[in-house]
């Protein structure tokens, strides 16, 4: 493919992929319905939105190269982290347990490890 086209091809991927996490985080209702058939569950569209956002991120970063790939990875898991606290912390459906806080308190190690 030539260069001009795919560089087309991922920075539309990218744009998709942002507009996509963005709604499932922060108006999950508007969206729900090109994804599924069965009723709204508030955790699994946000933290599917934050993996989309988080990717949309990775991508662009490592197409243009204003972040290190690692450091990239590290704000895409702060994302995630901080969409599943605010869905641990307010009545979003993510339930507190020692997995998903045990998860929610590694998850941010990782991201501050490899922000910095």
């Amino acid at each position: 493919m030539p260069d001009p086209l795919r560089r087309f091809a991922l920075f539309a991927a990218i744009l998709v992929f942002g507009i996509w996490g963005l709604l499932m985080m922060i108006r999950p209702e508007l969206v729900h319905g090109h994804f599924s058939d069965g009723p709204l569950n508030l955790a699994y569209a946000g933290m599917m939105g934050a993996a989309f956002l988080g990717l949309a991120i990775i991508s662009l970063a490592n197409e243009t190269g204003w972040l290190k790939p690692s450091r990239a990875l590290g704000f895409a898991v702060a994302i995630i982290v901080a969409e599943a606290a605010f869905l641990m912390f307010t009545h979003s459906g993510l339930i507190i347990t020692p997995v998903t806080s045990i998860s929610l308190i590694s998850a941010l190690a990782v991201a501050v490890f490899l922000i910095l």
